[in-house]
């Protein structure tokens, strides 16, 4: 039975904005891994946000987190789309989250131990833009990144442009890298020692070929048709690298590092950088 009309039956929605910025966000407790993560997830948020270079919205995925946190997402933070869901896990959150904007949105998606720099946003779209055919572009270079998920980046690079490889990724960022995921720098150099960065220089801009699935930005409809609903709480990311590679897109990074790994630590270099967005 129903009496009457809907009163929203005739509205028009404004809908999502042509950019949208992405996390998706995981703090269950304060407890051994997550002792300080709650700074950690605030400044991956505010920096996020606050340092895009462009007007775009702010969409949260929260996999099922303490009551703490959602308080101050929605009360303080206050994205302008909020998903709270039970954890279902990264790539069914990611899948969610690239599947649910109209297909042009230009979506950066991202874990929320990310820290950014001014004009992030901005300056991967620009990449994105400049590039043809691209699938995704990170603003986060790591030098082990190259290991995979390249293959048709780096044969586009040969073709169609100056290709360079050697060690370009900066030892600072390199050091930073490790720090980020508690690894012996000394180790690392050993480890890495036949590691190269690969570059790739078309027309006038440049960009490392490849792209890192911790944070890129992409158009939505191109890859959400690779994304997963896999049932890992943190499944293998490189299937998807290698599925958007293997496809034909592009997948690069900026030159400039415009994104960094927090860990589950702030560390002392970014804590007065904080201060700012608190």
């Amino acid at each position: 039975m129903r009496k009457g009309m809907n009163p929203n039956r005739l509205k028009i929605m404004d809908g999502y904005a042509p950019y949208i910025a992405s996390a998706i966000v995981y703090l269950p407790n304060f407890e051994g891994y997550h002792k300080d993560r709650f700074e950690v997830v605030k400044t991956s948020l505010l920096t996020m946000r606050e340092n895009s270079g462009l007007d775009c919205q702010i969409m949260i995925w929260d996999n099922g987190s303490c009551p703490e946190l959602r308080d101050w997402l929605l009360n303080e933070y206050k994205p302008d789309s909020a998903i709270l869901s039970a954890n279902v896990g990264k790539s069914i959150a990611r899948a969610g989250l690239l599947r649910m904007v109209p297909p042009s949105t230009i979506m950066g998606v991202a874990d929320d131990d990310m820290y950014y720099y001014p004009n992030w946003f901005k300056a991967q779209v620009e990449v994105l833009r400049y590039f043809p055919n691209v699938g995704q572009v990170s603003g986060y270079p790591v030098r082990t990144q190259f290991r995979w998920g390249n293959n048709n980046t780096k044969a586009w690079g040969r073709s169609h442009a100056k290709y360079e490889t050697g060690r370009f990724i900066p030892e600072e960022w390199d050091k930073d890298f490790c720090t980020s995921i508690g690894r012996d720098y000394k180790w690392h150099l050993e480890y890495t020692k036949a590691d190269l960065d690969h570059r790739i220089s078309y027309r006038e801009m440049s960009a490392y070929a490849v792209a890192h699935h911790c944070q890129f930005i992409c158009e939505a409809g191109k890859i959400a048709p690779f994304t997963r609903f896999d049932k890992d709480a943190m499944a293998d990311e490189k299937p998807f690298d290698n599925a958007v590679d293997a496809a034909g897109l592009l997948r690069l990074t900026t030159i400039e590092r415009y994104v960094r790994h927090i860990g589950n630590v702030l560390d002392d270099e970014l804590k007065p950088n904080r201060k700012r967005h608190a």
